[in-house]
């Protein structure tokens, strides 16, 4: 019975729980791996603060309302603006990116280990298969030549045996 070797292993591979889970396994490192690289990137921060003063010139000035009713323009500050931060060297994020490497060459090494020990599986199933229907093979004609040796002794052993006159000698 002739198989398809393409379309089994094409199954074997997509249906096989642990290659799924190491698919996962590699997509993630491979996130990871995007993750660390945005690490290479410089920092770009936009920042801002408001605050209110209004204390006054001591720490505590009774005149100055609470409420913040007539205060002046020098009681409030504002800060805007941006903020770079791109590390020297950037040591930390090298290692990181090369680190992450690592890690997605293991999985990937390990997907393919799976892969060959699942194609390896289909194999010895498929010459298991083979072997089980040869022995079949052999033990119906096994079968079909004791019958027929059968049926050509059980006539024999009906006919009427020959007696022999050893007198007539």
């Amino acid at each position: 019975m002739p198989y398809d070797w393409d379309d089994l292993v094409a199954n074997a591979v997509s249906r096989r729980t642990e290659l799924r889970r190491q698919r996962l396994a590699i997509n993630r490192r491979e996130y990871e791996l995007n993750a660390s690289r945005n690490f290479l990137l410089p920092r770009l921060d936009a920042v801002g603060r408001y605050r209110y003063r209004g204390l006054g010139e001591n720490l505590y000035d009774p005149e100055v309302p609470i409420d913040g009713e007539q205060v002046g323009s020098d009681t409030h500050e504002w800060l805007l603006g941006l903020s770079v931060t791109a590390p020297v060297g950037f040591r930390q994020a090298h290692a990181a990116v090369r680190n992450a490497q690592l890690r997605l060459s293991r999985e990937r090494a390990l997907m393919n280990e799976l892969e060959r020990q699942v194609v390896y599986g289909v194999s010895n199933a498929m010459a298991e298969s083979d072997r089980a229907f040869e022995a079949l093979r052999a033990a119906l004609n096994r079968e079909n030549a004791a019958k027929e040796q059968y049926e050509i002794l059980s006539g024999e052993a009906q006919a009427p045996v020959r007696q022999f006159d050893f007198n007539a000698l």
